[in-house]
């Protein structure tokens, strides 16, 4: 086998994500970016250095479905990760995503996660404190399609125990939004409001709305809206278009 030729000194940047796909036989693994649906394919070689919890490793680590950090760079006009970073251990933290299932028996809660939009198994236990508008509520209100955000421990077993879950929204349950609208796609019924109570942006799908109610509805237009979760979006039962002052002689 020739030598492959030492890397070139050029710039490499940072990225962090899940593995998405991973081919062994091509020497290529596709990366889901935190924080965003964009997917980085990249190569690797005898070249790429791997860690594994901050020890040395090898490829042979790498899995799908593992959380890296990869220091990327250009190796003519292809995408080579130079290092890539694997964690089997999260720190302690914070996540958000919808409830899969929650079995009662050993308190595993299983959570599609809101970044990366995999499953991760967290441990619930006794002490676990569950929470919806600040009012204490009990395990029971976990149900499978379930909004939640939840504060973890360090992992000390099979899975990370959770300290705080914070219920946002069950199936069924009714919204108030207030703001103004953001983004708007008629063709696919779909606005995204930034909600002026929590600072936050919503997206809300119109399609139980008739067209006559969103002729007013554009960018910018400031809107209040009455919505449902049905477990996996929030869809709208009525909308009202705030309608927007007239400029007076000073203002112009």
């Amino acid at each position: 086998m020739l030598d492959l030729p030492t890397l070139p000194k050029k710039k490499v940047s940072l990225i962090g994500g899940t593995v998405a796909k991973l081919d062994p036989i091509q020497n290529q693994v596709t990366v889901q970016t935190f924080g965003s649906k964009q997917k980085m394919r990249m190569g690797f070689d005898v070249r790429t250095r791997f860690f594994r919890d901050g020890q040395t490793s090898n490829q042979r680590e790498l899995k799908p479905g593992q959380r890296v950090y990869v220091d990327t760079m250009l190796d003519g006009t292809k995408i080579f990760a130079k290092t890539i970073w694997i964690e089997t251990q999260a720190p302690a933290g914070d996540a958000r995503g919808q409830v899969m299932s929650y079995d009662p028996q050993d308190g595993t809660l299983t959570l599609r996660d809101e970044l990366s939009a995999q499953p991760n198994k967290f441990h619930v236990a006794p002490t676990t404190v569950v929470r919806q508008e600040k009012e204490t509520r009990s395990v029971a209100d976990l149900k499978p399609g379930s909004l939640v955000s939840l504060t973890f421990g360090a992992q000390g077993g099979d899975h990370r125990t959770v300290s705080e879950i914070n219920v946002l929204a069950q199936p069924g349950s009714s919204f108030s939004f207030f703001g103004k609208v953001t983004y708007v796609d008629l063709s696919r019924r779909l606005i995204a409001i930034a909600n002026q109570p929590d600072s936050k942006t919503y997206d809300i799908y119109l399609e139980a709305l008739p067209m006559s109610a969103l002729r007013d509805v554009r960018q910018g237009s400031e809107v209040g809206i009455s919505a449902v979760f049905d477990g996996s979006r929030y869809v709208a039962r009525s909308i009202e278009v705030v309608p927007s002052t007239p400029l007076t002689p000073a203002d112009r």
